[in-house]
């Protein structure tokens, strides 16, 4: 009897662990685990619970068409696959548990430990698969061929039928039904903007690769483009793998293929493929240093950047900026999008993180958890160390880091003010040049800015920058100048590659 333990794989294709467990037509017993603990972590969020709640209903669909099922079981992970090892067991069966690695969080990593250690004093067998590419050696060149030799590889075949027999088990059970109804909290939305579940994720890229993808490489960073449709809004399924990325790029590398004599296509879709890439990279980061989800990357900035309670003036200022009323008209659009679409595109995620860290002066460690409470597409790996990023605490060697201007950004991100009039009614009606003189303030309901942006991005920049300086000086003093040389030329070339995608998008809008 093998066990396959689903988790952030919630897919039949290009599963190692299905296709493994399924091989010779094995008795075979899918399952999911409810975890309690899952609804009480600090940064679980609504619309991510229902994502994951509709990809376990078209999973069990998906099982069903090939005469199986899964079983939802509920309570503590270790405890459950213990008792149901166990139970198997007694019923003569000889399990072996296929399960794939899962990063995300410390308590994974340690259930995973203890799973391993309990079947290891048993002497039974198990597998741990790849959902999606993680390389024990982070050295970055070897990651890289790694990294291609994997997406390039054949991809592993869905099973056409799965063997599970009729069991009974003495466990907490719940059907999906039920699952919904215990769980109504999670499940009744206002609306869903990002259904879950495999055969969703397809039709999505389905769609993404058909036309939407056009302009990608330029309309990602249109926030009003992005929301419908110019990105490919895979992001969730990516989350919860309910499509894997390998999947993903060999499609968009075939449909490039196919549009070979379409230049601006191809550009697109490379552009898409780069961001594919970005996303495992994180995976990567968070598996090689587990402590970055939650701890500066740099002791430097402890006592900048630090978890603590806020004090009454900060407190003032997270509230406003988390119910989008800065009075940054592009900052508040952006905030509001989070709270009801439970998603936004990454420039905007940028700009509300660099707001909040260098001009509010609020530690990163708020703002990501906030952003983890309300993103359907919540990556632990993606969302704290971008966070850290935003705030100037990453690559220090580095002599600028960027804090976006939210003004700016209305002038060249949504000159239309297509986003803007969306999400704050309060502006409607007002034109460009009225918004960026404010000329609303005083006239309607919309707020003042909390804050100087110019003078907070002065003085709470300069703080910042000089805390890179001092993390510069060690890692010199610690590695010498043949490590700065090779980081700065690495640096180089990233800039001369962003420097030709800006000329590129520059006279693609004109």
């Amino acid at each position: 009897m093998n066990i396959i333990w689903f988790r952030r794989d919630l897919r039949l294709s290009d599963n190692e662990s299905v296709i493994k467990a399924t091989a010779n037509n094995t008795e075979v017993l899918p399952c999911f685990i409810i975890d309690p603990w899952f609804f009480q972590w600090k940064d679980v969020g609504k619309a991510r619970v229902r994502f994951l709640f509709e990809c376990l209903e078209n999973l069990d669909n998906n099982l069903h068409k090939l005469g199986s099922k899964l079983y939802l079981f509920e309570g503590n992970s270790v405890d459950i696959l213990q008792q149901l090892t166990s139970q198997l067991i007694q019923q003569s069966y000889q399990p072996k548990l296929y399960f794939n690695r899962d990063v995300q969080v410390e308590y994974g990593i340690a259930r995973d430990k203890s799973i391993i250690d309990y079947y290891q004093q048993q002497n039974l067998e198990y597998h741990i698969g790849l959902s999606n590419f993680i390389q024990p050696n982070e050295c970055r060149e070897e990651w890289f061929n790694e990294y291609y030799a994997y997406q390039r590889n054949i991809l592993h075949p869905t099973p056409t039928q799965i063997n599970t027999p009729q069991l009974s088990l003495n466990l907490p059970q719940l059907t999906i039904e039920e699952l919904k109804q215990k769980y109504s909290a999670f499940w009744t939305t206002e609306k869903v903007y990002f259904p879950g579940g495999e055969t969703e994720a397809i039709k999505v890229l389905d769609s993404f690769l058909s036309s939407r993808f056009k302009g990608y490489h330029w309309k990602l960073s249109r926030p009003w483009m992005a929301q419908r449709g110019a990105t490919s809004h895979l992001s969730p399924h990516f989350t919860f793998g309910s499509i894997s990325i390998r999947t993903v790029y060999q499609r968009t590398k075939k449909r490039a293929e196919e549009l070979e004599k379409q230049p601006k296509a191809g550009f697109s879709l490379k552009a898409f493929r780069d961001r594919l890439r970005w996303n495992d990279s994180f995976t990567q980061r968070l598996y090689s240093h587990p402590e970055i989800a939650y701890t500066n990357r740099f002791p430097e900035f402890d006592e900048y950047y630090k978890p603590d309670k806020l004090i009454p003036q900060q407190q003032e200022l997270f509230e406003a900026w988390c119910e989008g009323m800065t009075g940054f008209p592009m900052v508040d659009a952006s905030m509001r999008q989070l709270e009801r679409m439970g998603w936004m595109n990454f420039r905007m995620r940028a700009m509300c993180a660099t707001f909040l860290t260098i001009n509010c002066g609020i530690s990163w460690h708020h703002g990501a958890q906030h952003f983890m409470n309300y993103l359907v597409d919540g990556d632990l790996a993606i969302n704290n160390w971008q966070w850290q990023m935003q705030a100037g605490i990453t690559n220090p060697l580095s002599d600028t880091f960027r804090i976006y201007n939210p003004t700016k950004n209305i002038q060249d991100r949504d000159p239309e003010l297509n986003f803007i009039y969306h999400w704050i009614e309060e502006l409607r009606g007002y034109t460009l040049p009225e918004i960026l003189a404010a000329d609303y303030i005083n006239n309607s309901y919309y707020p003042e800015p909390i804050v100087d942006w110019s003078q907070t991005r002065k003085v709470n920049g300069k703080i910042v920058s000089d805390l890179r300086k001092k993390v510069k000086e060690r890692l010199l003093s610690e590695k010498g100048e043949e490590y700065y040389n090779a980081t700065a030329t690495k640096r180089t070339v990233e800039k001369y590659r962003e420097s030709k995608d800006r000329q590129y998008r520059e006279a693609n809008a004109k």
